[in-house]
C-alpha cells in the first residue's frame, strides 16, 4: 500500500475507540467507495473526468437516490446520471442491489493497495465484471481522493 494511504488509514484507526465508531467508519467507507466507483463509472462511460469538455452531446445530470443491502443494514447511495439516460452502472446495476461480495471487494480496493491488473483479474474472476486498465485506475484515484477528503 502507498505510503499516503497507510499514514492516512493510521490518523482513521487512531480515532477509533471502540465496535460503534469501527462499524459507523466501515460504512461511510462503503457508501464513500460505492459512490465514488460510480463517479469513475460515470466519467468512463462519458469520456471525460467532471469539469473537463464533454466528447458528445451526452453530458451529467445529477443523481438519483438508490438504496443498497449490506451486512449492516440498507445503505443510501447516490447514483450518477447521464442526460441521454445511457449510463448502465456496473459495480450496482439498476434495479439491483448490492451484494456482500460486491461490498467485500469495494472493501478490498480500500484495504489492499492492489494494483490496477491485480484489481481488474479480481473483478473479471469474482464478478464476472471487466474494467480497462484505464478505468480501474480512474476508480482507484477518485477512491483515495474521497479517502483524503474524509
Amino acid at each position: 500500500m502507498k505510503k499516503k494511504t497507510e499514514e492516512l488509514l493510521d490518523q482513521l484507526v487512531d480515532q477509533l475507540k471502540n465496535k460503534e465508531d469501527f462499524d459507523k467508519v466501515r460504512d461511510q467507507l462503503l457508501k464513500r467507495g460505492v459512490e465514488s466507483l460510480l463517479k469513475a463509472e460515470m466519467s468512463a462511460h462519458l469520456g471525460h473526468v467532471p469539469n473537463q469538455s464533454p466528447l458528445g452531446n451526452n453530458i451529467r445530470n445529477g443523481h438519483s437516490e438508490k438504496t443498497i443491502k449490506t451486512d449492516s443494514g440498507d445503505q443510501r447511495i447516490r447514483v450518477p446520471r447521464d442526460r441521454q439516460g445511457t449510463f448502465d452502472p456496473v459495480i450496482v446495476p439498476k434495479h439491483k442491489s448490492m451484494s456482500q461480495e460486491l461490498e467485500d471487494c469495494v472493501l478490498l480496493l480500500y484495504a489492499k493497495g492492489m494494483s490496477n491488473a491485480d484489481i481488474i483479474d479480481f473483478l473479471a474472476q469474482t464478478y464476472q465484471i471487466n474494467y480497462s486498465t484505464s478505468q480501474v485506475s480512474i476508480i482507484t484515484n477518485q477512491m483515495l481522493e474521497e479517502i483524503k477528503i474524509w
